[in-house]
């Protein structure tokens, strides 16, 4: 009978320990995603100040590609009953939204001259306040749920 209980409770602490491990790893993984944004844009924010536009779009189109990751990560991994989480993670939707359709701006013209450099400068701006709120977030929250999450939007 004390054999079983053993055995029982090392199996069970090897689990709750790969549990933990495993979302460090992810908690981690959302991390150096939230740093490599945060990087993103503040490269294309001073890509703006020197007036390089076509720069600063190459910079946004990296961020189209990364953004939709950081949404299903918060989305996925998050727990979504609270308040702050869910905010982020309409914020995270509301700049991919933004930045998709500034990516097609960008596309726009030969050397992307329908860009509004003072509004995107703005947002860009609120995008890297925001994006440093969410790696805060991160930090201090939990990263175990397991979540189905998928996301739509339209233009």
């Amino acid at each position: 009978m004390k054999f079983g209980l053993m055995l029982v409770l090392l199996l069970a602490g090897q689990m709750s320990f790969a549990q933990t491990k495993r979302e460090k790893k992810i908690k981690e993984e959302m991390l150096s995603r939230v740093d490599t944004l945060i990087e993103k844009v503040e490269s294309s924010r001073t890509l703006l100040e020197k007036e390089d536009v076509v720069g600063a779009c190459g910079k946004i189109q990296e961020l189209f590609e990364i953004y939709p990751e950081h949404l299903k990560a918060i989305g996925s991994h998050m727990d979504l009953f609270n308040s702050k989480n869910v905010a982020a993670k309409n914020q995270a939707l509301e700049h991919l939204i933004f930045v998709h359709r500034q990516s097609l701006i960008c596309k726009q013209g030969k050397e992307a001259e329908y860009v509004d450099i003072g509004k995107l400068e703005k947002k860009l701006k609120v995008m890297s306040k925001e994006l440093k709120k969410h790696s805060k977030l991160i930090k201090k929250g939990d990263t175990n749920y397991e979540n189905t999450f998928y996301y739509e939007y339209e233009f």
